[in-house]
């Protein structure tokens, strides 16, 4: 069936198909979210390749300019679009050079051999050289721009890529070796070119709507499990690894500790200095506490000031140790922000398995009784859970 189609046919129905693909582009941008860029470029990309498209399989029915020039111009300029749409989907800034640089080598090429030497296989060869270009670059993008294990969505839309960089590269030589431009069907090699051409197009736009589902599944597990500002754990979450750790440490019989965290007259730098400041301090004062802390820690905010920390494999004592450590972080640290400059303390009460053993929703209460007594002290103070020398 393949051999009784001609080369304007498939490249009408791969205009066709390439609109289709930018309707549901757009249809699909309202469903993720702004930070998920991208989307709407490749929509732009799959509506420069429909037009480019469209004008290439309508050359007998309108002037031969906008086959010979306009047409491989605008195919160009949608695999360059795919390249900004994969460069900003990674939150890559914007470079026009590499937008248009291709677009305009072909339209300088195509018009040269149309206007001065008519020469449909070196203008097929320049449209195979400018699409190459982009297309090797989104596929080095693609298999280098995570910092993570490369994933299957990425890996399907670069492959489809390569696939189309490969067949490109075949055409520009089957054109300069054999004289045959892109339109020309006497060959049946050139209606598989447009073929394959064409579906590759549609793989690689599905690889990369792949990518922007996973990234937005992702995205709504990181809001599920960390705080919106400090981006430390929740509460809900800094429970659940708590009740893991305990279950483990009870099988292994470790010690787990917890830490009470509190910023001590946080409400009055709030309110004398606004919550604009009183969110910076919180994310400096996240950032010392990290700076202190192991690997294996975990750290979450259980709201507004109040953070918890819990340590696998720690007695009171080197709890207590931890805990000083942090408290010296937040003392030393001058925050400067808005012209202000800034210093805060915290109070920290020390809880943990030694005491209460694996009940952790006891470890937690002794850790805040232990807090008040840190701030009835004086504030800028670690204090270790009551319980112990009441035990």
């Amino acid at each position: 069936m393949l051999l009784t189609l001609d080369a304007h046919t498939l490249i009408f129905a791969g205009g066709v198909s390439a609109f289709m693909t930018m309707l549901g582009m757009v249809a699909a941008r309202r469903g993720f979210p702004d930070s998920i860029a991208g989307l709407e470029i490749w929509g732009a990309s799959s509506c420069a390749q429909a037009a480019g498209a469209m004008l290439l399989s309508f050359r007998d029915g309108m002037p031969e300019v906008f086959a010979a020039v306009l047409g491989p111009t605008l195919l160009v300029l949608g695999q360059s679009l795919m390249l900004h749409a994969i460069r900003q989907f990674h939150g890559d800034r914007l470079r026009p050079a590499l937008i248009y640089t291709p677009a305009v080598a072909m339209l300088i090429g195509a018009a040269v051999f149309f206007f001065i030497r008519d020469q449909m296989n070196v203008r097929a060869a320049i449209y195979s050289a400018t699409s190459f270009i982009p297309l090797i670059m989104s596929m080095h993008l693609l298999f280098t721009g995570f910092r993570e294990r490369l994933r299957a969505p990425a890996r399907l839309a670069s492959v489809a890529l390569g696939v189309i960089s490969v067949l490109l590269l075949y055409q520009a030589a089957h054109s300069i070796v054999l004289e045959i431009g892109l339109l020309d069907s006497r060959n049946f090699s050139y209606v598989l070119f447009v073929a394959m051409y064409g579906g590759l197009n549609v793989l690689a736009t599905f690889g990369f709507l792949l990518m922007a589902n996973e990234r937005l599944h992702a995205e709504i597990e990181r809001m599920a499990t960390l705080d919106s500002l400090t981006e430390v754990f929740n509460r809900r979450t800094f429970v659940k690894l708590a009740e893991v750790e305990l279950a483990r440490a009870e099988r292994a019989g470790t010690k787990v500790s917890v830490v009470f965290l509190d910023m001590d007259r946080f409400k009055s730098i709030n309110d004398t200095h606004g919550h604009a400041v009183g969110d910076r301090i919180l994310l400096e004062f996240v950032g010392c506490t990290r700076g202190v802390l192991r690997r294996q820690d975990v750290f979450g905010r259980f709201g507004g000031e109040e953070f918890c920390l819990l340590l696998p494999e720690t007695g009171l004592e080197e709890a207590r140790m931890a805990a000083e450590r942090v408290r010296l972080a937040i003392e030393k640290a001058v925050i400067r922000f808005d012209g202000l400059s800034l210093s805060c303390t915290v109070c920290a009460g020390v809880s943990g398995s030694e005491v209460h053993g694996p009940d952790f929703d006891r470890m937690l209460r002794g850790a805040d009784e232990a807090l008040y007594v840190a701030k009835r002290n004086g504030r800028n103070r670690v204090e270790i859970d009551p319980g112990v020398t009441s035990a």
